[in-house]
């Protein structure tokens, strides 16, 4: 039986030695080279690898030049467009057209499509402040044959009117009109209630000019966000390996710049942040805007004749019509 597990089982020699294969992960072997070379040879290797990382932050060096320009040749023009279609507008010819949707043929031309748009919003709903209404000295109204008054010339808030009628007091006395004794030729001057500015309270621009200058500011700070997606190639995991090939005695490009660095994109930032164009972007587009708006604005004036009447209109009270006091009825209807 113990021969028989001696011979199933036979222990190990004295001399005999156990081979292992040799397991290692140099830098060189990882670069495809032997790890027996020389050191003239590890030497040039070295070299080598030094000046291909150099290129790769030459490469990045360029790569930031050119995101770069292209943003800031894009500001450039994105500005000389908003400054071109702002100095095409000839307000003094555009205040005097027609537009007349019922005849193409009275249509102001359009010149040049718009690069932004803007609503117009009507909100008739807010009360005009008391200093924007004033009183406007008017003549009364006197149509054929009393007088020559036009149907234009009449005014549904000053030229209707009520008798006032004061009730009868306690010695039984009979109510008469206010007025009734007074000289009928004295003379009393009517005003008309007129609003020069109601379209500025009634119509606005959406988006208003802050928001509209914040949008264009905000569009361009995302577009240089956009363009910091681009990684450094000095700082891609493939050439982790040339770096490690390296001595600590060997010139190491980029190392203080690596040692800053808050993410491995590259960020052309810090150079547009140095050209002229950057530091006057923020005025160049509040002036610009600003002007626009200016011109926007003065064209709703040409809303401010039918904006009053609409006011007007919605301050007349439709009972003095049926009231039995109503002087001159009949010429005010």
């Amino acid at each position: 039986m113990d021969e028989t597990n001696h011979q199933k089982n036979p222990e190990p020699k004295n001399n005999a030695v156990s081979m292992k294969k040799k397991e290692t992960n140099s830098v060189y072997e990882r670069l495809e080279f032997p790890a027996g070379m020389t050191y003239a040879h590890r030497s040039s290797l070295r070299k080598e690898c030094s000046r291909f990382l150099r290129f790769a932050y030459l490469a990045d060096f360029l790569s930031l030049e050119a995101l770069s320009t292209i943003y800031i040749d894009s500001v450039k023009e994105m500005i000389e467009r908003i400054r071109y279609l702002d100095s095409i507008a000839d307000m003094d010819k555009i205040m005097e057209m027609e537009f007349d949707d019922s005849n193409s043929a009275g249509q102001a031309p359009r010149g040049h499509d718009p690069l932004f748009y803007t609503k117009i919003i009507l909100d008739d709903q807010q009360v005009l402040p008391d200093d924007e209404i004033m009183n406007e000295a008017i003549e009364d109204f006197l149509p054929p044959p009393r007088g020559k008054s036009e149907a234009k010339d009449f005014d549904l808030l000053a030229h209707l009117e009520v008798k006032e009628i004061i009730e009868a007091g306690e010695d039984g006395e009979e109510s008469v009109e206010a007025g009734e004794d007074e000289d009928d030729d004295l003379f009393v001057q009517k005003f008309r209630k007129v609003t020069p500015k109601i379209q500025d309270f009634w119509i606005k621009l959406v988006p208003n000019e802050d928001a509209f200058i914040s949008i264009i500011l905000k569009t361009f700070n995302e577009g240089l966000q956009a363009i910091k997606c681009f990684e450094r190639w000095s700082q891609h995991t493939d050439l982790m390996v040339y770096s490690e090939a390296l001595e600590t005695w060997d010139d190491k490009v980029g190392d203080d710049v690596d040692q800053n660095l808050e993410s491995t994109s590259l960020n052309p930032g810090d150079w547009v942040q140095e050209h002229p164009i950057k530091k006057m972007i923020d005025d160049e587009v509040n002036n610009l805007i600003k002007s626009s708006y200016e011109k926007a604005k003065r064209f709703m004036t040409r809303f401010q004749p039918l904006l009053e009447i609409y006011w007007r209109n919605k301050q007349f009270d439709q009972d003095i019509l049926v009231d039995v006091n109503l002087v001159n009825s009949v010429e005010s209807l």
